[in-house]
């Protein structure tokens, strides 16, 4: 008898949660089925979602034609959503504004940082190349004259191996003047801090919606893994990072996102790293606010 109870029990257990399913199911098709009947692209849909107004723009769309027209016809809950979905939308479009300025700022510090290297590099190589080339025009010609007589030639040999030998000083100084330096970074976010789930210092954090876009694949592009992992294939193709399970992969990292407190001393080549990385970042946080401006476009047209 227990056991005849027991069954029934998981039986109706069972039932209620496919229930369940079914009915998130016919919702979800039919929020979509409303937000493509609406107009809206892959993007302007994920974006709606992104900011809480899918089913605020699935109400809208049900409300007659009549009273979402504007002016004096259209109806006091139609005004109120588009109220509801355009402050949505303007919040979540100056989130991503702030984002850009973040990035933005973090870029032109190291970039102005990377012109003071490659200008004091230039300099100091130009100097090099100048006395190499006195050194060893100066030292050969003087080398060689003394050579012309037996009395002198012993002083020309010396002169002119000391100045091969000052040439080939300076030609490996010049090599390794080309790497231009270190300089600390301060005053400024560490955008990338996130990235890899350290400190962010400045107000280096996403904003939430922005986040879970990053953390999202491109809707007609879902094979392709999520926007953040998508940067992470870039970034490592590119030679930016390695793997973080190495010794060497850590200290890079360590230097990309470094934060001001810090007082890391950058070399071009983590500068140059480091902004191009915030680029890619500054390029998915413009390619949402597009996704934001077809979202309103496509409900202005309704």
């Amino acid at each position: 008898m227990n056991d005849v109870r027991a069954l029934t029990f998981h039986l109706l257990l069972c039932l209620c949660f496919s229930c369940i399913s079914v009915r998130a199911q016919q919702s979800e098709a039919q929020l979509q089925s409303t937000q493509k009947a609406a107009g809206l692209s892959p993007g302007a849909q994920e974006a709606a979602r992104l900011i809480g107004v899918a089913e605020l723009i699935e109400r809208y769309q049900q409300l007659p034609a009549a009273e979402r027209q504007y002016g004096r016809a259209m109806s006091q809950e139609a005004l109120m959503l588009r109220l509801q979905i355009n402050e949505a939308v303007l919040t979540a479009s100056l989130e991503a504004d702030g984002v850009l300025a973040e990035l933005d700022s973090e870029i032109e510090k190291l970039n102005s940082i990377r012109a003071f290297l490659e200008s004091r590099r230039d300099h100091a190589l130009a100097i090099s190349a100048v006395a190499s080339l006195v050194t060893g025009g100066v030292g050969g010609v003087v080398g060689t004259s003394l050579q012309l007589s037996e009395s002198t030639s012993r002083t020309g040999n010396i002169i002119g191996v000391a100045g091969g030998a000052i040439s080939t000083f300076l030609s490996a100084l010049g090599i390794h003047q080309q790497h231009g330096g270190r300089r600390e970074f301060h005053d400024a976010p560490n955008m990338l801090a996130p990235f890899f789930d350290r400190k962010g210092e400045y107000h280096a954090r996403y904003p939430d919606a922005f986040w879970q876009y990053l953390n999202s694949p491109v809707p007609t592009e879902p094979q392709k893994g999520t926007r953040r992992e998508r940067l992470h294939k870039d970034w490592i193709e590119a030679g930016r990072i390695e793997a973080a399970d190495t010794g060497k992969g850590k200290d890079k990292i360590a230097f990309l996102t470094s934060a001001s407190s810090e007082n890391r001393r950058l070399t071009l080549d983590l500068l140059s790293d480091r902004a191009a990385m915030l680029a890619g970042i500054r390029v998915w946080a413009e390619l949402m606010k597009r996704d934001l401006s077809k979202l309103m476009l496509a409900l202005r047209a309704q």
